[in-house]
């Protein structure tokens, strides 16, 4: 083979090395893009599973969405509080933002609720062809129908464009008091009047398959946390972590008045460990942590030091946990 052959061919593999590298990245790229759009099947859950959609509490965290949860058996599942970027939560947990048929608040907290109307309006959007059902304490009623005025002529021309079904365009509220349960498919739920916080709460528990997960947010009674996760597998909790408060106190930090307040209807980590080891709970399950840690094992030691022997999980936004 002549020099310059050998050079053509030298050549051509090159272009062939390249043009596959390029098709490979552009293969990739159009992959991820197709990832973010393209509808999900519904999500199956083998064993009975805890999806923290959302760990992050009442401020905004780059790193952790809004507050939301989900319990799913099977097909079944329930959707708990939906706060900010509830929609890209589900995506990233694969599950389809049309699945979620029921909505448990655990209070009607601006944390809470800042991802309804998107659960609502891009859920029936993306094909949810039945009502959307919330559920929660005395006020749900009011807070959804004056989402659904502020929406309505929006909603309509959202139903138009898209000839959507309208029975998914519907959302039924039931305000729930002491003893209140249901069944979803496979799951049950119950609801229990929570004492102790700022605002009207509930404590849910959510049971399949013989587990069980209570979900006691807005409350500072050690009462009344205790007295709602007794048995659980699963208990989740938020917690004010009372160190970081007295170390932010002692160096004179601004605007601690603020924070001193919110920790005033929120349980301290250090009460935590104690409280679960009294309930009987197989394992905890922190979010909304105030402050987010830095390293796991720093909550998890602040628990164990406080009796509970049982797995400990600091939540992130994606985590799947199964008794």
């Amino acid at each position: 083979m002549s020099t310059n052959a050998r050079v053509a061919l030298l050549g051509f593999l090159v272009m062939l090395l390249v043009a596959m590298w390029v098709f490979a990245f552009l293969s990739k790229r159009f992959e991820k893009v197709a990832s973010g759009v393209a509808a999900l099947p519904p999500a199956e859950f083998e064993r009975f599973t805890l999806v923290t959609l959302g760990s992050g509490g009442t401020f905004e965290n780059q790193l952790r969405r809004g507050p939301a949860l989900a319990v799913g058996l099977g097909a079944d599942l329930v959707l708990i509080d939906a706060g900010r970027g509830v929609s890209e939560a589900l995506r990233f947990a694969s599950i389809p933002l049309e699945q979620p048929r029921q909505l448990l608040l655990t209070s009607l907290a601006i944390e809470n609720v800042l991802g309804l109307d998107e659960l609502w309006l891009t859920g029936w959007l993306r094909g949810r062809d039945t009502a959307l059902a919330v559920y929660g304490p005395p006020g749900a009623k009011a807070l959804v129908d004056g989402i659904a005025r502020a929406y309505a002529a929006q909603a309509e021309l959202q139903a138009e464009t898209w000839a959507l079904p309208e029975a998914g365009g519907r959302i039924e509220v039931l305000e729930l008091g002491a003893g209140a349960s249901f069944a979803v498919g496979a799951l049950t739920v119950h609801a229990e009047p929570l004492a102790g916080g700022a605002q009207p709460a509930l404590a849910w528990r959510v049971e399949g398959a013989g587990r069980s997960v209570v979900v006691a947010i807005g409350s500072a009674s050690p009462d009344a946390l205790a007295g709602a996760a007794r048995g659980a597998d699963f208990f989740v909790t938020e917690a004010v972590y009372g160190a970081s408060l007295d170390r932010a106190r002692e160096a004179g930090m601004q605007g601690l008045d603020v924070l001193m307040r919110e920790a005033e209807t929120h349980p301290k980590l250090e009460s935590i460990g104690a409280l679960a080891a009294r309930a009987g709970v197989k394992s905890v399950v922190l979010t909304r942590l105030r402050p987010p840690p830095p390293f796991d094992w720093q909550y998890e030691d602040v628990i164990e030091a406080g009796g509970f022997r049982g797995p400990v999980y600091v939540a992130e936004d994606g985590d799947r946990l199964t008794p």
